[in-house]
């Protein structure tokens, strides 16, 4: 008689705080890869590794911009 519907799940904008979080390990990953860098012999890696944190970099900062205007909690 009665059917269920489903509804959507309800979902969420991220927190400032996982949004920073998620900014903060992209920075660790740039900070790893600019050392990784530096041992690298081969001229073609160390180009891509320097892309990859530059990727990285601009991705955070992109992140803490989004995060200032944020929701806290």
């Amino acid at each position: 008689m009665f059917e269920k519907t489903q509804l959507a799940p309800v979902v969420r904008p991220p927190t400032k705080e996982a949004i920073l979080k998620q900014a903060d390990e992209m920075r660790d990953l740039s900070r790893r890869a600019r050392r990784l860098k530096g041992s690298v012999t081969d001229e073609g890696d160390r180009r891509r590794l320097s892309r990859y944190v530059e990727e990285l970099e601009e991705s955070a900062a992109r992140l803490e911009k989004t995060a200032a205007n944020a929701k806290t909690g």
